[in-house]
């Protein structure tokens, strides 16, 4: 495998100040302690602190979640955290690092997809199981496990899933909640060669004979019956049905998922109050459900999450056509312009001013600064655009058999 990420300015930060050690962060560690100054380790000396963009993106489109109790308390979680890093990032050049408390953040820029892709297609199977973007991180993490030789690097997380993953590829990984990290198991980048081809087609295989084979097929999408609707806000309904697989053991089931259209535009006052009174999702394995809970809601959980926007490979969206343009549109003027309080105002006053949604992607990819910007720009439209769950189109996932518990406190 080839080295798909630029870490040349963390290489610079590390030849001139030394640390201790490097932290590459996931974004659900950033959530729960969103504020930079708080991060530390117990054991002294200075970190760099890895913040992807992959993790910055991630942390956006949390925030456009809505539904239950526990994904608003994720969306504020996230709301809180993309704010506190914005206020970071103007403290400085965050793509040099900015000083912290307890040593330096420095982000690290998403790989070119022509080069990432490939990569990412050789991980397929892991792909399944954790998310693609937590599977970047696994790379990311690999590469300065590689590269800096001199200095422990630990990803820090607190998804089992990852963590196991990540422990089988024989890089460090540090599962917890919370700061300052303690029970920090630190060993210098491998002193000899390994072949990284080798260690995660085992791995792959490790995870394809232990995970648990979910497929769902959309049957249906349409704006929920208004019995259902509780508050102003009408709501949307898909449904489908599906099959786990497990060795021999094939369990049909049904499945509905409630959910609300993401948009950039301004709402009214009186919108957010009944986004919390969505029906949750429903599974029905036809009384076959002799299984473990946290298996049911791993399922659940995956599912779910395609009512959102997150662009990730492989994974499809109940969103609109329309939706997702207007919020590709917002993650690339937040790559462009930085995350800021005023970021998603200013942009809505952009595609007003120049007659809407479709005008603006078209000024935006013709104002790219090159023709292979602009060929960028418009794959990844093209390509966001054709993650639409289309009637008829099954999704298929894996959830690894024992990993579904929840993290340390």
């Amino acid at each position: 495998m080839s080295n798909v990420f630029d870490l040349s300015k963390v290489s610079r930060l590390v030849d001139g100040q030394h640390p201790a050690r490097i932290l590459v962060m996931d974004t659900n560690i950033i959530m729960n302690n969103p504020n930079p100054n708080n991060w530390s380790v117990k054991g002294g000396g200075q970190s760099i602190f890895v913040v992807s963009h992959t993790v910055v993106l991630e942390l956006v489109s949390i925030r456009q979640k809505k539904g239950s109790k526990e994904r608003l308390e994720s969306s504020h979680k996230a709301d809180i955290a993309s704010k506190s890093l914005a206020n970071l990032f103007g403290q400085g050049s965050i793509a040099d690092g900015i000083p912290v408390k307890e040593g330096w953040v420095i982000s690290v820029p998403s790989p070119k997809r022509a080069e990432l892709d490939p990569e990412l297609d050789q991980l397929k199977d892991i792909m399944d199981v954790v998310k693609p973007s937590d599977t970047k991180l696994l790379l990311l993490t690999r590469e300065c496990h590689q590269l800096f030789r001199s200095t422990p690097v630990t990803l820090l997380t607190g998804d089992w899933d990852l963590y196991n993953v990540v422990e089988a590829q024989g890089m460090p990984c540090h599962l917890s909640r919370s700061f300052p990290i303690e029970g920090l198991k630190e060993a210098t980048a491998i002193a000899a060669p390994v072949d990284w081809d080798k260690e995660l087609a085992e791995a792959q295989a490790r995870i394809a004979r232990s995970s648990i084979r979910v497929e769902a097929t959309l049957t249906g999408r349409q704006v929920a019956s208004s019995w259902l609707v509780t508050g102003s806000k009408p709501f949307m309904m898909a449904q489908g049905y599906g099959a786990m697989r497990a060795g021999n053991d094939v369990r049909p089931f049904l499945w509905t998922i409630p959910f609300y259209p993401q948009t950039i535009e301004v709402r009214s006052s009186d919108d957010d109050e009944p986004l919390a009174n969505l029906p949750p999702i429903h599974l029905d394995f036809f009384g076959r459900d002799d299984f473990e809970q946290d298996l049911f809601d791993a399922i659940a959980d995956r599912l779910l999450d395609c009512a959102n926007l997150t662009f990730e490979e492989g994974k499809p969206t109940l969103q609109s056509p329309r939706s997702v343009m207007e919020m590709l549109l917002y993650f690339e003027y937040l790559l462009k312009h930085g995350a800021s309080e005023g970021a998603l105002e200013e942009l809505r006053q952009e595609v007003k001013e120049s007659g809407g949604v479709i005008d603006y992607w078209t000024d935006w990819i013709i104002d790219a600064e090159n023709e292979d910007e602009r060929y960028a720009c418009l794959r990844g439209l093209i390509e966001a655009v054709n993650s639409v769950w289309e009637i008829g189109e099954t999704y298929t996932f894996g959830i690894a058999r024992g990993q579904e518990q929840s993290p340390p406190e």
